[in-house]
Formats: C-alpha cells, structure tokens, sequence
C-alpha cells in the first residue's frame, strides 16, 4: 500500500508539459542571461523605490543600441514639445520616466538577443520590429495616441514563435516545411510538432519576465474579447492594436496570396472598426512603418531588405490585391483607386471627379495628396476648360492622357495646365456601360521616369470602373 503522504507528494508536483521542458531550455540557454537577467536586472531597478532616473540612465548608457533608441523615443513629437534636440540619456529618461524606459530597455535587449542567431529569427525580428511600428500607428488612431506600451506590445507579439526559431531551428524548420507557406496551417501544425502554439510559448515568457498588461494580453486573450473591452479598457485597446498589427504584417509579409486576401479580409473587417482602419489604408500605414523600421534594423545590425514589402514585386503583388479587393460602396471604390495610385510613391496627387452633362461639368468626389478646396480649384469651370486641350480630349474624345511637360509643349498655355505646377500629369476618362461617368487625374511635382505610369493607371481606372458599375 503506498503512503498517503507520497501520493500528497506526487500529485503536486507541477506535469512536465512540451511547453515547460522548451521553457526550461530557454532559461538553461547560457546565452540566454544576456538578455534575460539584464531585462529581469531592468525591471527590478524601475521597481526599486531608491532607484532613480539618473540610475536608470547609467545603465542604459552602457549599450549603445539601447542609447540610440531612447534618444529616439524622447526625441519624438509624442514627449519632445519644446523642438530642441535631446542630447543625453539622463534628459530623454526624465521626459519618459521609468515605466517607458523599463519596456523600451527590456524588449530591445530580449530582440537584440535573437537578431543574432539563425536567419529564421532574424527575419521574425525584422518583421517583429515592423509589426511595433504599426501598433503604434494603430493606437494613434482617433480615439487612442502614440504609445511605447503599443510599439512594445507589437514587438513582442510573436515573441513564442521568435524564440522557438532562436533556440529549436531545426524543429522551426520542419514545422514551416510541413506548412507549405500556408500561415493558417501553422498553429495546428506547431501543437502537433511541439505540443504547444508559438503564442503559449510567447505569454510564458512573458510571464517569466514579468511583463503583464498588454503585452502579455495580445498573446494570451482572444481578440473578441479585446474588442469587446476595447472601449472601456485602453490595455485591451492596445492589446488589439498588437495583435492585429502581427496578423497584418504575416499576412502581407509571409502569406500566399490567396490566404493573404482572405486573412486580411476578415482581421480588418472583424476588428479594424476599433482603429477606424480600411484596407486601402494598409499599404500607405505599412510604408509608414518600414520607413520608421529601417533605423531600428540599423541599431540591430539588420540589413533592410529583410522587410520584403520594399521588394518591387512585392509592392506590385500587394498594390494588385488592393486594387482587387471587393469594396461595398462608392465611396470606397474611389478611395481605394487613389490609395492604389499613389501606392508606388510614382505620383504625389490623385482625383477623382464626378462627370455631370447638365450642364457639363467637373464635379470633384475625392482627392488624394491635396485638400478637398485645393482640388476644386483646380477643377473650377473657369480653370478647368471642358471643351479645350486637354481636358476635351479625355472628356469627349475618351482619350487616356500622361503628359511629360518637359518634353511635350503642347498643352503649356492651357490654363489648366498652367494652374497644376506638376511636372508630369494624367487625365483618364471613367466609362461605365458607354457612358462617361468620371475622371481620374493624376500628377507628379518633380521629373521623373515614365515607364509604366500609364499601364498602371490604366488597370486601376478599369477596376475603378468595374466597381462604380455596381453602384449607379
């Protein structure tokens, strides 16, 4: 008969779970107190009562990266309202204060950490540190502002899955082989691989560094529930804000095409409305945040390319996706084609104008890279000349214009022309069922290549078309 007290004993003692054994070789990593015991080294110095900022600063002012990246921060419109520039460590930690610092010094040295081992985490990290910035984009939107907590909360959203890549590469491999790049396969397939989801994993460790709140929520707490609470509660608010930036970015960044519409369809639709965020406003957000990115893969010693979306067929395969994307109104169908025109960052300026034949006349819907009343002015009746070049040649004569007005002089007394101060513009007729219903027009400030504009408008005004065709 055994003991009651052993059983007692047995029956406490905690079960050896996929998960603990992957945490306990994550702890046992003898690389791994470089970074964990200087984030748990970080957060005990911000809890300890006699701890000061001038304390907090001599610490971070023994890592260069971390130095650079809290100049930054303080040197940001969010916490430098003066405009004069922040120059020391000691300054930037009196306007961020100890909680900033904390989060800021912990995620950057846990990533630091992972950058540099396999290729596998070092791609996770790019994309993690792009995902940062569009939480933050995300948490700034009407209703919410500019946030560390959300640029740490998205930094650290994938962290189970950075650190699965960093400490079993060969597993990671074999889990993404079995996937086929299909990323809605990849939680099924980690469970049945590893005995556990990358996003346990990443509430683990978060947990261990005792980093709760939002962090911890955007990969522990379902997204209903965070958009349930999301207007009473600013931590679920960023939470959602985290997450839906790492779903954004491994759609577009790591997806198939197919899958890719279909995740981005039903994320943006199902929890977007939070963050007043559409599809059109994808592309422009995500160049948004490769451009706030790029430095911070600098401090990492990351090379830029790792962010894929600046690869030109990338850009070309993700304009084409939201030039395809179903929209459900007029309205949308035009602000989708200009968002889609300026995607390429080939031409600064679109508009979309309303044709009406009684009396004729340009009526502007919406306009893109100008003001509603700059726009109208341009379209005015006693500018915009319906029945003279070159306006009459799209208008009547349905004729797709790109005009160079460095090498074609036609049209360079047209009053028109005279009032665009662009260097390069396109006029192309709208035509549903053989009636003229709108023009879409285009410009560029500066000279400039040419090649291609013209096909590329051309697409997007035959989508444009094919949609308002839906809407008459």
């Amino acid at each position: 008969m055994i003991p009651k007290e052993a059983v007692e004993t047995e029956s406490r003692k905690p079960a050896v779970t996929p998960l603990v054994v992957f945490l306990q070789q994550v702890g046992s990593d003898p690389d791994f107190p470089a970074c964990a015991e200087n984030v748990r080294a970080l957060l005990a110095l911000a809890s300890d009562g006699e701890a000061t900022i001038h304390t907090f600063a001599q610490a971070i002012e023994r890592d260069l990266a971390l130095t650079l990246r809290v100049l930054r921060i303080a040197n940001s419109a969010l916490y430098n309202r003066s405009r004069r520039p922040i120059l020391s460590v000691a300054h930037a930690a009196s306007l961020l204060g100890l909680d900033e610092l904390t989060r800021v010094a912990a995620s950057t040295r846990f990533l630091r950490h992972c950058a540099g081992s396999s290729v596998a985490a070092i791609d996770l990290t790019a994309l993690s540190l792009l995902a940062a910035n569009v939480a933050r984009q995300l948490a700034a939107s009407p209703g919410g502002r500019p946030s560390e907590e959300a640029y740490l909360a998205g930094m650290l959203a994938n962290l189970g899955e950075i650190a699965f890549a960093h400490h079993r590469p060969e597993p990671y491999a074999r889990i993404l082989a079995a996937c086929d790049g299909k990323l809605l396969a990849e939680k099924g397939e980690c469970r049945k691989q590893a005995g556990f989801t990358f996003d346990e994993a990443g509430a683990a460790i978060l947990a261990s560094f005792g980093l709760h709140g939002s962090p911890h929520m955007a990969v522990a707490v379902a997204p209903d529930v965070l958009r349930a609470n999301a207007a009473e509660d600013p931590e679920s608010r960023t939470a959602l804000a985290a997450k839906l930036a790492n779903v954004v970015v491994g759609a577009l960044q790591r997806a198939q095409q197919t899958e890719q519409r279909r995740i981005l369809e039903h994320w943006v639709s199902a929890y977007g409305s939070v963050f007043h965020l559409t599809i059109p406003q994808l592309l422009p957000m995500m160049e948004t945040a490769i451009d706030e990115t790029r430095e911070e893969l600098c401090h990492l010693g990351i090379p830029a390319h790792r962010l894929s979306v600046t690869n030109p067929e990338v850009r070309e395969h993700l304009t084409a996706l939201l030039t395809h994307t179903p929209v459900s109104d007029r309205p949308s169908a035009i602000a989708l084609a200009l968002t889609t025109i300026l995607a390429d960052h080939s031409l600064d300026r679109a508009v979309f104008c309303e044709w009406t034949p009684s009396p004729d006349r340009l009526v502007v819907a919406a306009a893109l890279g100008l003001d509603p009343g700059a726009a109208r002015r341009l379209f005015a009746p006693e500018v915009a000349l319906l029945h003279r070049p070159p306006l009459s040649l799209a208008l009547a004569m349905k004729q797709d214009l790109l005009i160079d007005l460095l090498t074609d002089g036609r049209f360079r007394g047209s009053p028109f022309v005279l009032s665009l101060e662009a260097a390069l513009f396109a006029l192309l007729p709208v035509v549903v069922n053989g009636h003229l219903v709108g023009l879409l027009y285009a410009d560029r400030r500066n000279p400039g290549p040419t090649a291609g504009i013209l096909h590329r408008l051309v697409k997007v005004r035959d989508s444009l078309a094919q949609a308002l065709a839906l809407y008459r």
